[in-house]
């Protein structure tokens, strides 16, 4: 049997279980006392059993009425939440976002993203983490982000994929480098003779299998393509770098970024935990950061071709 109660009986209910009184639940409410004690009564009648027992003054509620009560403010609890949740929808804001990320997608991507979605003109909070894959896919375990970008080959469990792409790693030859002035991508192997600055990991690896640079016997490397870019300006050499640093690098330095297509691809993922409940606020955040994302895929492209 399904038992439906109304919104004014369970508010009575409430205010004579916080009063201890029909006659002050009246009061409270702006309702008489024979009002309150006939709502009470269909409430018990549809409850099937007493809620509370009739003293001369004031009235003393049942165990089944403590444990009914208990269930009510849980419910009215969720419900005060969904309202909340209601009014930052209308507003378009939903507390605060949460990202962590890598340092390729923190020089441009991300606060591209931020600036589009508006979060100053919104006044939403940002907590915002730059750390290492490992770290921003730990972060994520844990349960504390909503959304996270990181360079990975293969998305491990727990995690929910909002996007995912590959491109290619990047030479950048500075302005007036004989590299600069040619189009299109360039083989590994032109790189034999130049002084290069490789990536930890894959980059690093592969370098060293092929023996390329001048420097081989005494390689450089950097853990981030940043990195590898500021050394370069202060020390010389090559850096090798992902699409997203060389498209902010020569936005804001000039030069020419190569493809390297003889390297593997640079992997990457936009991800957020299983189970987290993301808000209209992070979906908007996540849609604008894959645009931005797709813009730079758009431009590495072209440098492929």
């Amino acid at each position: 049997m399904n038992i439906m109660f109304t919104q004014k009986q369970l508010d009575v209910f409430r205010a004579v279980m916080s009063t201890g009184s029909v006659s002050a639940a009246g009061r409270r409410m702006n309702l008489s006392q024979p009002s309150v004690s006939r709502i009470l009564g269909d409430l018990e009648r549809q409850f099937g059993v007493p809620l509370f027992q009739r003293k001369s003054k004031g009235v003393l509620p049942t165990p089944e009425a403590e444990a009914f009560l208990e269930e009510v403010e849980r419910n009215y609890l969720v419900l005060s939440n969904l309202e909340e949740a209601a009014a930052q929808i209308a507003r378009r804001e939903r507390g605060t976002l949460s990202v962590a990320t890598i340092t390729a997608a923190s020089l441009e991507i991300v606060p591209q993203a931020l600036q589009r979605l508006g979060v100053r003109e919104k006044q939403i909070k940002v907590s915002w983490q730059v750390k290492s894959s490992k770290w921003v896919l730990d972060f994520a375990r844990s349960g504390t982000l909503k959304t996270g970008f990181a360079n990975v080959l293969h998305m491990p469990s727990g995690m929910r994929l909002l996007y995912e792409g590959a491109v290619p790693h990047m030479v950048f030859a500075p302005e007036g480098h004989s590299l600069a002035a040619e189009p299109g991508p360039l083989p590994l192997r032109r790189l034999r003779q130049e002084t290069v600055i490789g990536l930890l990991g894959q980059v690093a690896d592969e370098l060293a299998l092929r023996n390329i640079g001048r420097n081989a016997g005494a390689p450089v490397t950097a853990e981030t393509s940043l990195a590898a870019l500021t050394l370069s300006q202060h020390c010389g050499g090559l850096a090798i770098v992902d699409a997203f640093t060389a498209h902010y690098w020569q936005r804001h330095y000039g030069g020419r970024p190569r493809s390297l297509p003889d390297l593997p691809a640079y992997r990457f993922a936009v991800f957020e935990p299983h189970g987290s409940r993301a808000s209209m606020i992070d979906r908007e955040f996540q849609a604008c950061l894959i645009d931005e994302i797709r813009a730079v895929i758009g431009w590495a492209e072209t440098l492929a071709q």
